[in-house]
Parts: C-alpha cells; sequence; structure tokens
C-alpha cells in the first residue's frame, strides 16, 4: 500500500502537535512497511522533494500573497484575500495532480491544508483515490483555527466564520472518511455539516512517544516545608490560560507553591504577563527539554481557555509519572486519567485550587506514577498506527467496490 500523507507542514518546521502528529504518522507507517509520501507547502525556495526516514517528502512553494508562518502583520484586506486564494488555489493543486500522477497512491491523507487548499479534496477525489482527513484543529471552522471570541470559545460558528467555512464545508463532502483526534473535535466538524457523505467518521487519537525511558523516575509529595512544585508545559499564549492560573494561585491562601513556566511565546505578551503577575514564586524558563522539565515538578497544569483538540502534554506527563490538572473543555477530558478525574471548570475558575489540592494529596500514593504511565501507553505509536492502516484498508475496500468513475478522469 502506498499513502501519501497532506500537511501544511512537515519536520523539521514544527510549530505544534498536528506537525508532530504527522511526522509520526508517516515513519510509524514506514515501519508498518506502508510507501509513504509526504506533501507539504514551504515559504523559502523552490519545490523539491527529498527522503526523510523512509518517507519521500515534496516541499511545495506556497503560491499565494504571504508565507503565514513569516513573522510580520498583514492587513484585513490582504488576509481576506488570502483566505479567498487559499479556499481553490489552482496553482497547489496542479502540483498536487502531478505528484498524485506520479506517485499513484492508494490512499491520500489530507491533514492541515492552510497553504495547500482545500482544492486537494478535489484532486485527490478525480483522481478516484479514496480521502482520509484528519481533524487536528479548526481550520476548516474558523480562520484563526482556534474558535476563540474575547479570549472565550465560540460556542457556534459566528456569521463570519459560517461565510469563511462554506466552500470548505461544500467541498468537505468528497471527503471518504473522517478521522478526529478527539471525539469532541470530530463532533465540532460534523455538527457543522461537514464530511456530509463520508462513509465513515471515527476517533484515533493522537500518540505520544517518549524521547526517554521514565520508567525508574521516583516522584514524590515535598517534605517538611518544601512548597507544591507545580508546573505549565507549552507555549505561552493567551488560550492557554496561563493568566486563569496565575489569577486563582496568587488568590489563594491554602497552598504552598512555585510555578514553573516552560516554554516560549510573543516576547510582547510574555513581559505584559511578567510584570502584572510578578512574584518570586513564579519562574518563566523560556524553551526547556521537557523530560528535563517534568522531572522536576509534581503537578502539571493544563489551564486551557479554549477548546483544546487534544492536548499532547497530558499523556507527556503521564508518561514520566506526573499527575495532570486539566481543563475540562475540548479534548482535555478525553485522555485525562479516569481514576483521577483531575478536571477543573473553567466557567468556574475557583475549582482549580481544590483539584490541585487533590492532585496533591494523590502524591501520597506511591502507586500512583505507575498508574499516569500506563494510563499513557494505551495512546502508543502502534495502536494509533493500526487504527490508520485499518482504516486505509477499509477506505480502498470501499472504492474498489465502485463502479470504474475514474476512467477518462483529469486529476487536475
Amino acid at each position: 500500500m502506498k499513502v501519501l500523507i497532506a500537511n501544511t507542514l512537515y519536520f523539521p518546521d514544527e510549530v505544534g502537535g498536528a506537525e508532530v502528529a504527522t511526522r509520526l504518522l508517516a515513519e510509524g507507517l514506514v515501519k508498518a512497511g506502508v510507501e509513504v509520501c509526504v506533501v507539504c507547502a514551504t515559504g523559502v525556495g523552490e519545490d523539491r522533494s527529498e527522503e526523510i526516514n523512509g518517507a519521500k517528502v515534496y516541499r511545495l512553494r506556497s503560491s499565494n500573497l504571504y508565507w503565514p508562518h513569516a513573522p510580520g502583520e498583514h492587513s484585513r484586506v490582504a488576509k481576506l484575500i488570502w483566505h479567498a486564494i487559499d479556499v481553490r488555489n489552482t496553482a497547489m493543486s496542479r502540483k498536487l495532480a502531478d505528484i498524485i500522477r506520479r506517485e499513484k497512491p492508494d490512499v491520500v491523507n489530507t491533514a492541515n491544508l492552510s497553504c495547500l487548499s482545500v482544492d486537494a479534496w478535489r484532486v485527490a477525489s478525480n483522481a478516484g483515490v479514496p480521502i482520509v482527513h484528519t481533524i487536528h484543529d479548526y481550520y476548516l471552522l474558523c480562520p484563526t483555527a482556534t474558535m476563540l471570541t474575547g479570549g472565550k470559545p465560540c460556542p457556534s460558528q459566528c456569521g463570519v466564520c459560517s461565510l469563511y467555512a462554506k466552500p470548505k464545508q461544500i467541498a468537505s463532502a468528497q471527503v471518504n472518511a473522517a478521522v478526529g483526534v478527539s471525539g469532541f473535535v470530530l463532533q465540532k466538524h460534523v455538527e457543522s455539516g461537514f464530511f456530509s457523505r463520508a462513509a465513515k467518521t471515527t476517533v484515533i487519537n493522537n500518540c505520544f512517544t517518549p524521547t526517554r525511558d521514565s520508567t525508574g523516575e521516583q516522584h514524590s509529595r515535598p517534605t517538611g516545608n518544601a512548597p507544591l512544585r507545580l508546573g505549565m508545559l507549552g507555549r505561552v499564549l493567551p488560550e492557554k490560560g496561563i493568566e486563569l492560573l496565575l489569577e486563582q494561585l496568587l488568590a489563594d491562601r491554602t497552598l504552598d507553591w512555585t510555578l514553573a513556566v516552560g516554554g516560549s511565546g510573543d516576547p510582547d505578551y510574555v513581559e505584559d504577563i511578567k510584570a502584572k503577575y510578578a512574584d518570586p514564586r513564579v519562574n518563566f524558563l523560556g524553551r526547556v527539554d521537557p523530560p528535563d522539565f517534568l522531572s522536576k515538578i509534581d503537578i502539571l497544569v493544563v489551564p486551557s481557555v479554549w477548546n483544546e483538540p487534544f492536548g499532547l502534554v497530558v499523556l507527556e506527563a503521564y508518561s514520566h509519572g506526573v499527575p495532570v490538572v486539566g481543563s475540562s473543555l475540548g479534548g482535555i477530558p478525553e485522555i485525562i486519567e479516569p481514576r483521577s478525574n483531575l478536571l477543573f471548570d473553567v466557567a468556574s475558575p475557583e475549582t482549580l485550587i481544590g483539584k490541585i489540592h487533590e492532585a496533591s494529596a494523590m502524591l501520597d500514593d506511591p502507586s500512583v506514577h505507575d498508574r499516569l504511565r500506563q494510563h499513557a501507553k494505551k495512546f502508543s505509536l502502534d495502536a494509533m498506527i493500526n487504527a490508520y492502516v485499518e482504516l486505509y484498508e477499509e477506505m480502498v475496500c470501499v472504492e474498489e467496490r465502485k463502479p470504474s468513475l475514474a476512467t477518462g478522469r483529469e486529476a487536475n
């Protein structure tokens, strides 16, 4: 079997969990004996191809007003034009059509299609190749891909987003199978009318692969007068809930704590946060080595104020035996270890402190760390790869049972 994976960015251009998950999928499929080629966009150089860890990677120079991953601001008009072009970017579609003709994949698995264009679905459909689409975020529903307004998650699409999404919604009818990395993100799209003709909609969770064995690591509750070592790991952005966390901690008088913040963000925003919540107990570390960071905290807090599609950092903490107190929004509740159930209500932020107390009490049980590690292992690379291979084979069988409709079609 040969699979063509299309995603906006690919290794080493990784800005978030979607890119990491795409790389792990491609490399895992290769190890499972599947032939893989990857198509991604780039803002520099010419169209080119290379081999990375067994997968052939096509990097296509973006054809639009600007490269959205470069620093700099753009006018509202420029953004509107950019998004209009992105819906059916025929220049990128022609490039993809050529690659599909050359590679002859059995399945096309699309993911984030910004810069590549959802017109990729038309191209693959015209070539008679079954399409699996993996939903990592809200790009299809919202131009910011976050569905946030005024720092709060949008309960549904606003008028502007509905207009923005309509062409994508219509195009999504060409997708044969839709995969959500969580049940929440899948349901959001289905409720908005996406993938109306898909033969299957299903959830395949992202996986986590530890960079080192943490089995021997020991975590224990601080003794004596030692404060509780809290941590927050990831990009420092408003939607990640750093301000909610700091406001609750600084207002509380029941906990003795320190907070380490590992990750970078917009320098101006980070400096504003440091000034607004100045406190010697809070330490902004910038970019960190996650395993090293997790070995030095007692509890990880994931206080997202947006509907996080998945929340890979939760599994990363569990793999090191670290309890997680998480937001009740988005896909996070689906991966929180069920016995601990350490979820706080974002609508009632004062519940956060109570959950931190519960997590602190958990540290008295020496078996809890192994229990959390075992939970993380349920989200293994093998489990993810097996689920995708099974889905690909199912879609190929469905396509083979159809009358031959692709005869005489032109991929572009």
